[in-house]
């Protein structure tokens, strides 16, 4: 994921006095996204978002507001554009199994998709920022509580399909693709790691999966 310049753009001007300029504000996001990322939260600072965004201090405050509230915005647009569409298929295709594979196969791509940040930026921020972000956290951990929804979901949609047996323990299985997903994220931002190796382990992911009914042993 390249930084690319997000220039402002004068707007038609009013007699005697310009209008404050425009910018990207997607482009914008990315850039910021990839500084947040490279850097992390803490580390960056207000006048290098600036140069990454391509725009003045005044116009990225009255955008954006806060350093707190860009980077929340930019979680957003993050969880938005590479996940949503991701979490959206894994719960509309019709076989858990086939379902589950291409969701981790999926974030092998993504989570090393020169287009996207390396790992996932939401569990690194979990990991990395203190404690006093509270709402900064609260935030990340409501994000994380997203993901768990979607396999806990996912997994009730198996068990009234009768693909998996109703006695299935859907916590236990919940939380254990959730800490995958997740381990695939850190294991992403080893600078070592290719997407071959990457996608190879993230296929492991569904034998996390219980046995279909009338089956003696999980795909894979």
């Amino acid at each position: 994921m390249r930084l690319e310049k997000a220039a402002e753009k004068p707007t038609e001007s009013r007699p005697g006095r310009g209008r404050p300029r425009e910018f990207d504000r997607e482009l914008a996001l990315r850039n910021a996204l990839r500084l947040f990322w490279e850097q992390g939260y803490m580390q960056t600072t207000m006048s290098q978002l600036c140069r990454a965004m391509g725009i003045k201090s005044p116009s990225l405050y009255c955008a954006f507001g806060s350093k707190a509230q860009l980077f929340l915005e930019a979680l957003a647009f993050y969880k938005a554009t590479y996940w949503g569409p991701v979490f959206a298929r894994y719960l509309e295709e019709k076989n858990l199994y086939e379902a589950t594979r291409n969701l981790f196969a999926a974030t092998a791509r993504i989570l090393l998709s020169p287009d996207a940040p390396c790992g996932c930026l939401t569990v690194f921020s979990a990991l990395t920022l203190p404690a006093r972000e509270e709402g900064i956290l609260a935030t990340i951990a409501n994000m994380r509580a997203d993901t768990r929804q979607v396999f806990r979901e996912r997994l009730k949609m198996a068990v009234r399909d009768r693909e998996i047996a109703p006695d299935c323990d859907i916590p236990a299985i919940t939380g254990s693709l959730t800490n995958y997903f997740e381990g695939l994220t850190l294991q992403a931002r080893e600078r070592d790691i290719c997407q071959a190796e990457l996608l190879a382990i993230a296929l492991r992911g569904v034998k996390l999966l219980p046995p279909a009914i009338g089956v003696n042993k999980e795909l894979g």
